[in-house]
């Protein structure tokens, strides 16, 4: 199998991690290439897997070595080496849902969720799916991330396959707007009222304009190995 390594150079551990299993991929067959991989292991945590996937650079079914906090991360630093023959051999695999939008022609992805957020802690004001309302922000989330920020907001929590898009309202005054759970082919229309930031997997992409719309629908699907929500602690 020819597989791309992708590590977290800012940590000592990914970087020695990365250069083990480098030689013990070769050892047993597997071709480390830097392009056209038939996987990309991603080593550091949940953070390496998204910021690849912001730059593009996941190939072919992605696996991820990380910590205990881990959650998309199917693999832990003290674990690894016991599971990973095991998990390239029998390469189980599914498909997860993501989330794309198109802002003044630049297209963003996202894994877990896009989130419209006011920028100078003042109220932001928002339409959402027809619904007018006042708050933090808003949340658009994933199966995947339904177990990341929209959780924490209050949102419902999925399995990572599950093809459902989640609006998770952050702070809304007077609760005018509740979490709502849509189709994977649902578009979610958002109308902002004030400037505010637009981040992508934790990532600030750019800054929205007063009256600016978007419109958020799912993107191509990213292969996992299975075990993704399984080394949730």
């Amino acid at each position: 199998m020819k597989i791309k390594i992708i590590h977290n150079p800012t940590k000592q551990w990914a970087t020695d991690l990365a250069k083990e299993l480098n030689a013990k991929l070769k050892k047993i067959g597997h071709q480390i290439v830097r392009k056209g991989a038939d996987a990309t292991i991603c080593i550091g945590g949940d953070g390496t897997i998204l910021f690849a996937h912001h730059k593009g650079r996941l190939e072919g079914s992605v696996l991820g070595i990380g910590s205990k906090t881990s959650y998309i991360c199917q693999l832990r630093n003290d674990n690894w080496k016991e599971q990973i023959e095991r998990i390239l051999s029998e390469h189980k695999t599914f498909l997860a849902l993501t989330l794309q939008t198109s802002i003044n022609g630049k297209k963003y992805v996202a894994i877990n969720d896009f989130v419209i957020h006011a920028s100078n802690y003042r109220v932001l004001d928002m339409e959402v799916e027809g619904v007018l309302f006042e708050g933090d922000g808003v949340i658009v989330s994933t199966g995947v991330g339904s177990a990341a920020y929209a959780y924490s907001a209050g949102g419902e929590r999925y399995k990572p396959e599950e093809e459902k898009i989640q609006i998770v309202p952050i702070c809304a005054y007077k609760r005018r707007l509740i979490a709502k759970t849509f189709g994977g082919e649902k578009e979610i229309e958002i109308k902002v009222g004030k400037n505010c930031a637009f981040i992508g997997d934790g990532i600030l992409l750019t800054y929205l304009k007063e009256g600016e719309k978007m419109r958020i629908k799912r993107g191509e699907n990213i292969t996992f190995f299975e075990g993704v929500g399984t080394n949730d602690k």
